[in-house]
């Protein structure tokens, strides 16, 4: 079936492809299409007029001045294989590596899985923990966005029809002398590989020396309208060792913070016992590391 579309524009730069989206009303901006594409075709979403994001150099990862920033158009297979995230942010390195099949993630772009806006989006729980910024783009001009303050609801965000979005930037993070990073993403889906989330869970645990827990940072997706952080959990964490009844705490915490849903792909029990299994296992980890 071909692309219900009547025009693709290719710009040169970000700053031209914005001016055809706000000249052509309607218009979507496309990079990878890996989403995209797919919902053209079954009639989810329709357009006259795709800007072809491909080649206007939003690609790459560099070290600037605000922390490390990726352009909007680096591909999944580019972010898992990055040494940089892999060390520093383990959990975003592992959701881009569970994108889909590795085709897919040749493909398939950060600003693309960020801008649909989907609440089972794999790389969004990491880059809240991570406490990322996003830099969007439109004919006025530039601005910056945390990522917490993104979402709006399903299929809603921020962005405006005419922006784009040009890199998300993960502000620098350091680990203590004598403390222990872990960090994890994990999800549950219907089957083991190329899983539309059902449950995900980004988690990340700086323990002191001690065993206490200096810092905490959880997020989850595919349970609430949006991704979001599991700001009472970790308040229950924060400070504390990981003992059997804190960490029983913080799952029952975790579960009474949800807003889970039923639809066809899970009923929003399931989703809720779900989240406090893959939190449950990340806490035993720590606690018996």
């Amino acid at each position: 079936m071909d692309l219900p579309i009547r025009r693709l524009l290719r710009p040169r730069d970000p700053e031209e492809a914005v001016e055809l989206l706000a000249r052509y009303p309607g218009a979507l901006p496309v990079a990878g299409g890996t989403d995209l594409v797919v919902q053209l075709r079954s009639g989810k979403v329709s357009a006259e007029t795709l800007v072809d994001l491909g080649g206007v150099g939003l690609e790459g990862i560099a070290e600037g001045a605000e922390g490390l920033v990726i352009g909007a158009a680096t591909t999944m297979d580019a972010i898992a294989a990055d040494g940089r995230i892999r060390a520093g942010w383990p959990a975003l390195a592992q959701a881009a590596s569970q994108v889909g099949a590795w085709p897919i993630q040749c493909r398939a772009t950060l600003g693309g899985n960020l801008a649909n806006a989907s609440p089972a989006a794999d790389t969004a729980p990491p880059l809240l923990i991570a406490n990322a910024q996003l830099r969007l783009l439109s004919s006025r001009g530039t601005r910056l966005v945390p990522l917490a303050e993104f979402f709006l609801g399903p299929g809603r965000s921020v962005r405006t029809p005419e922006e784009i979005i040009l890199s998300v930037t993960l502000p620098p993070r350091t680990v203590p002398a004598h403390a222990t990073l872990y960090e994890r993403f994990t999800k549950v889906g219907p089957r083991r590989e190329q899983i539309i989330s059902v449950v995900s869970l980004a988690a990340r645990l700086v323990v002191a020396g001690d065993g206490s827990v200096g810092e905490v940072a959880l997020a989850v997706g595919a349970v609430a309208p949006t991704p979001r952080r599991a700001r009472r959990a970790e308040a229950v964490l924060a400070g504390r060792r990981l003992t059997g009844p804190v960490r029983r705490d913080a799952i029952a915490a975790l579960q009474e913070e949800l807003a889970p849903i039923d639809d066809v792909r899970a009923p929003a029990w399931y989703r809720r016992v779900a989240a406090a299994v893959l939190l449950d296992r990340f806490l035993a980890e720590v606690a018996g590391g």
